[in-house]
């Protein structure tokens, strides 16, 4: 009996000792996992912030090209505005002697657009790979979201419906009233000027259509094709109308790129102040 609680207490002891170390060893391998785990988490978290920085450093890139863009476009609107509200004062003055080359270029840019070039690159990108979860801001994700809901509606549909559609029922109604080899001319440029003129660089961008047309060939209209030109605008019907819905157009447009400039200012500062509080 003695020799059977010895050996019962040696097995207990064993067991005892083992059980000891097992959990030993079971709390240092977890504390490995968790450290291990944290380690992942922590190399993770940077790297999702480093992400998010580029993200934000390429969307605030994009915004500013957008913003050049916009205004651009918006002193274009006003300078059709200004080309269409011309057209129509030499079209309601009997007594008018428009220089000729001067009446068809104005006649024909009057139905002219420059809409702006929208950088979408970025925020496709965050959308597609599902990087905007890398965004933790959710008062900027909003905003974000909704600069670019503003740019589809303005640009991708009204401008679209509107403005083009008018333009082009004007420049329809223009083949009746200009010769097609003054509207040639008229609509003759350097590719590398025009190129430039697009570009809306504040640096090295030209600003008007003279700038363009200087190496263009000379329209070269006489007084009485200038009369002519004035009596066809006089005598269609419905050119005095889409002339007039031209000038609203332009004018609406200029107003609808200026609020979407102002938007994208708005969305540039707050990006801005999100980079300085992240590289605190």
């Amino acid at each position: 009996m003695k020799e059977n609680r010895v050996r019962a207490s040696g097995f207990v002891g064993r067991f005892l000792g083992s059980w000891e170390l097992a959990l030993g060893e079971i709390a240092i391998v977890s504390l490995g996992v968790l450290i291990a785990l944290w380690a992942d988490q922590a190399i993770q978290a940077r790297q999702d912030a480093a992400m998010a920085v580029s993200y934000l450093e390429r969307l605030q890139t994009d915004i500013r090209a957008d913003i050049r863009a916009l205004r651009f476009s918006s002193d274009q609107a006003r300078n059709r505005l200004a080309i269409t509200r011309q057209v129509d004062a030499w079209l309601n003055d009997p007594k008018a002697t428009p220089d000729p080359d001067s009446l068809v270029i104005n006649v024909h840019y009057a139905g002219v657009l420059f809409p702006p070039t929208i950088s979408k690159f970025t925020i496709e990108e965050l959308k597609s790979t599902g990087d905007l979860r890398l965004l933790r801001n959710q008062t900027l994700k909003r905003q974000v979201a909704d600069y670019y809901n503003q740019i589809g509606l303005q640009i991708d549909q009204w401008s679209a419906w509107g403005d083009q559609g008018i333009t082009e029922t004007y420049f329809r109604e223009l083949a009746f009233i200009i010769d097609p080899e003054f509207r040639l001319r008229a609509g003759t440029f350097d590719p590398t000027l025009m190129q430039r003129f697009l570009s809306a660089s504040p640096d090295q961008g030209l600003s008007s259509f003279a700038e363009v047309q200087r190496d263009a060939p000379e329209i070269a209209a006489t007084r009485a094709d200038a009369d002519r030109i004035l009596s066809r605008m006089r005598t269609r019907p419905n050119f005095e109308g889409f002339l007039r819905d031209s000038m609203y157009w332009a004018h609406l447009s200029a107003q609808l790129l200026d609020g979407l400039a102002v938007f994208g200012e708005e969305l540039d500062a707050m990006i801005t102040e999100e980079l300085e509080a992240l590289s605190r």
